[in-house]
């Protein structure tokens, strides 16, 4: 009997990412399968927005501390990664003012897309370490923004690159969207993670217990820019001709302010909440993107029709569901599902109580 339960127990523990995963699968399958050009550029991009929601949940999610500096580290991973899978010959004539502590070893470079994905994610990781003590994060996003715009022996400035390889497939975005979900709820059922979650409940109540919550904080703020920096080396693979604004809040596609709705609107507490509101969004952000670009029976809203469709979403999710569309919980075990009031109430109890004790065992 001892046996069976651990067993369910492991198995309830593992559900959530598990049924996560098999929602992605299935998504790819049926994309991959049946789907046009447009759905499945549609379908990267939803994977790649959501690593960078999983990372966002990695540090917001189990801090409390919202982030709109994330994107810097996607900024690096794009800009590194490509720097470092360019042919060679095309460097030398793009490149030509690069300092030449640099161009030594960038130019000659020409790293495998494994390679080069890491590599990205490695600086954007380094730079993750080297700010993890509390900065104001969206003077961060500035800084690289910046950075990136003036430096155009290294960046090229606000030119596009040219000649990165498109080496991100449909297959690739896939197997790193599971990787990170994985991740992302490893590290919050984590000793770590635990901690974090407590401080932010209450800060002073951490701190008097023992935990660190500088140092927890820190090491969510590197894990998370690593998982953002794959995605920026991914994202920048795929559309190839990228640039600082690609990276900032813009008029298009705007990845800073895009990312964070679809967080706080899932249920910025949970992975759950991170997976739900990625699809959520995208699902209406892209129906108003394509009749503001397509129309409809002639009928076709003005522009920014579509960003404004979002600003309502998150209004009335802050005020119909101020924890997110699930709550800020995972999905429930099978065997837990039930449409009965109290029943919900006592297991959501139970969850918070359990909640308390495993963080005050993580000390």
């Amino acid at each position: 009997m001892t046996a069976l339960r651990r067993a369910e127990s492991a198995a309830r523990v593992a559900w959530p990412p598990l049924a996560l995963c098999t929602c992605l699968v299935v998504t790819w399958a049926l994309v991959d399968g049946f789907g046009n050009v447009v759905y499945k550029d549609t379908a990267v991009r939803l994977f790649l927005t959501l690593m960078i929601v999983l990372g966002l949940q990695i540090f917001s999610g189990n801090s409390g501390v919202l982030s709109f500096g994330h994107i810097a580290f996607m900024a690096i991973g794009a800009y590194m990664s490509a720097l470092l899978t360019i042919p060679p010959d095309i460097k030398k004539f793009t490149y030509l003012s690069m300092p030449s502590w640099l161009g030594s070893w960038i130019l000659p470079a020409k790293l495998s897309p494994l390679e080069a994905t890491l590599a990205g994610a490695g600086v954007a990781t380094l730079f993750a370490l080297i700010t993890a003590a509390p900065i104001v994060r969206l003077a961060l996003l500035i800084i690289v923004y910046v950075f990136d715009v003036q430096t155009s022996a290294i960046t090229r400035g606000t030119s596009t690159q040219i000649g990165v390889p498109q080496t991100t497939t449909f297959v690739s975005v896939l197997v790193w969207a599971l990787i990170f979900i994985g991740v992302a709820f490893a590290f919050k059922q984590s000793r770590r993670g635990l901690r974090l979650r407590a401080s932010r409940e209450n800060v002073r109540a951490a701190k008097s217990v023992g935990v660190r919550v500088s140092v927890e904080r820190a090491v969510a703020w590197v894990l998370s820019g690593f998982v953002v920096g794959v995605a920026g080396a991914l994202y920048g693979h795929y559309f190839v001709t990228f640039g600082p604004d690609d990276f900032f809040f813009n008029q298009g596609f705007n990845i800073v302010l895009l990312t964070i709705v679809m967080l706080v609107v899932g249920g910025m507490t949970s992975v759950t909440g991170a997976v739900v509101g990625c699809y959520f969004v995208t699902v209406i952000y892209e129906a108003f993107r394509r009749w503001e670009v397509n129309g409809l029976d002639d009928v076709r809203p003005p522009s920014g029709t579509a960003n404004f469709v979002l600003a309502v979403v998150l209004v009335l999710t802050l005020v119909l569901r101020p924890n997110g569309i699930t709550g800020g919980r995972e999905i429930p075990w099978p065997g837990d599902w039930s449409l009965d009031p109290l029943r919900r109430l006592t297991r959501r109890a139970r969850s918070g109580g359990e909640d308390s004790v495993a963080a005050g065992s993580a000390k």
